[in-house]
């Protein structure tokens, strides 16, 4: 069974320099070692087609490497093409970071090559052919790291206090499973945080899988009554169709795929991801009690009066989670993507909710979790698709999760630096009023991390 089902497709793009493709302006990171694995087999293989510019490549070679679901899409020789007129003139390249780290079954990683960077996506069949079923290479950005650190703490918190309304941030160092503060702004108001709840169904999975009570390889069947609405492709998937369970966190961390998110709640138990809220460091673990899951939140805010949602929150926790079962769970079922989103109403009171200081100590436990035998599903789930590609010459791993919706933004990030040190920078925004300064908080966050390759 494939843990993969994206769309096998390979679009040759024209190279533009518009993508931001830019030179390092520091030494070159250190080239990584490609694993001896099915998935490094076959991405030491492509990389050779295009340091040797295609020269030799056979119709034959490229059927022996690609499957042959791959080959009705794209022909043999649409792809010695690729390698020798598209991507040979700009390699050859090396492997500077992994995303997602480096699995049996794919191989997802920064490179260099001689004009810049670039980002190669590769995955192999799970059968003992282990032919590649999904290639492709892009120019990414990759943003820089000056001379000194651009911009002073105290200005950079100042900037962030401007960004919106309501904000809290935190930038600390994470070590032995705590976030220890360098940079602070209002770090335990607790605001809304939408999808970035997911980094505590990933903890309570994580501390599950290290107990016995799960593995990474369990086999989870996708279930009606657990689909949800966008964010993700897995709602699509067939009913019944199993999936590991370290497919489904990596769906729910780099897509923010929202059926996966309910099936993993329901597989570890609501109240134990209640519970991993205050086991993760939250002051206030409470605010999250009864645990909603996705289909619930969109059937409580696109269906229910306001009436009817004053009502709920005055009742009691369980009175609550009664109604969550009963009556919002089979209204969920009813809904349709195309129906309108009522915007930023009742998102300050009926979200998911957290401080910057609370998400900056989750990333400190899934870090330390993270780091141990058997549990590096927990940091390839964080570093699949890391949102911003920050220096590879400084940052050796980069883990990502934020959430949105209407009026509402967190950003968490977990960097590990060239000299192993570890750093997490966790930022909530709201405005109920007027949409968030999403590009804004990017901007703040870049130059936080920037600051952070100078912190000693």
């Amino acid at each position: 069974m494939s843990v993969l089902r994206k769309p096998i497709v390979l679009l040759l793009v024209l190279i533009s320099l518009t993508m931001g493709w830019l030179a390092p302006a520091h030494p070159a990171a250190a080239e990584l070692t490609i694993p001896d694995s099915p998935a490094g087999e076959q991405l030491t293989w492509a990389l050779a087609q295009i340091a040797t510019a295609g020269n030799g490549t056979s119709q034959a070679d490229i059927t022996a490497h690609f499957s042959d679901a791959y080959l009705d899409v794209i022909t043999p020789d649409e792809l010695i093409w690729y390698f020798s007129q598209y991507l040979a003139p700009v390699g050859p390249f090396e492997i500077i970071r992994w995303e997602g780290g480096a699995t049996e079954l794919r191989n997802n990683a920064i490179m260099l090559g001689p004009s810049g960077y670039w980002r190669v996506e590769l995955t192999v069949t799970p059968d003992a052919a282990h032919k590649i079923d999904l290639m492709w290479f892009e120019p990414v950005y990759v943003t820089t790291t000056p001379d000194a650190a651009p911009s002073s703490w105290s200005d950079l918190k100042r900037d962030f206090k401007s960004i919106a309304p309501q904000v809290s941030v935190t930038i600390g160092e994470v070590h032995d499973g705590g976030c220890d503060p360098i940079a602070r702004v209002d770090p335990d108001l607790v605001l809304p945080i939408a999808s970035s709840f997911k980094l505590y169904v990933l903890g309570e999975l994580a501390r599950q899988v290290s107990e016995g009570d799960a593995s990474w390889d369990e086999l989870l069947p996708l279930e009606p009554q657990f689909i949800s609405q966008p964010n993700g492709d897995m709602r699509y998937m067939p009913v019944g169709s199993e999936y590991p369970l370290s497919y489904f966190a990596e769906q729910m961390i780099s897509k923010s795929d929202n059926t996966a998110t309910d099936h993993l709640i329901a597989r570890l138990g609501r109240s134990q991801v209640e519970s991993a809220f205050d086991a993760m460091g939250q002051g206030d673990p409470t605010v999250n009690v009864p645990l909603m899951l996705t289909r619930e939140w969109f059937a409580l805010r696109m269906r229910f009066s306001d009436e009817e949602l004053r009502d709920y929150l005055d009742s009691t926790d369980d009175e609550r989670l009664a109604f969550l079962q009963d009556v919002a769970d089979p209204v969920a079922d009813t809904i349709v993507e195309t129906e309108p989103w009522p915007g930023s109403n009742w998102a300050s009171q009926i979200e998911w909710f957290a401080s910057s200081g609370d998400l900056c100590r989750a990333l400190a436990y899934l870090q330390m979790h993270g780091d141990r035998p058997g549990m590096q599903p927990v940091l390839n789930a964080l570093s699949l698709e890391p949102e911003i590609v920050f220096d590879p010459t400084v940052w050796t791993y980069v883990g990502y999760k934020g959430g949105y919706e209407t009026g509402v933004m967190s950003e968490n990030f977990l960097l590990q630096r060239a000299d192993g040190r570890w750093f997490a920078i966790s930022a909530v925004i709201m405005d109920p009023s007027y949409e968030i300064d999403g590009d804004g908080l990017r901007n703040l966050i870049a130059t936080a991390v920037q600051n952070l390759a100078y912190q000693k």
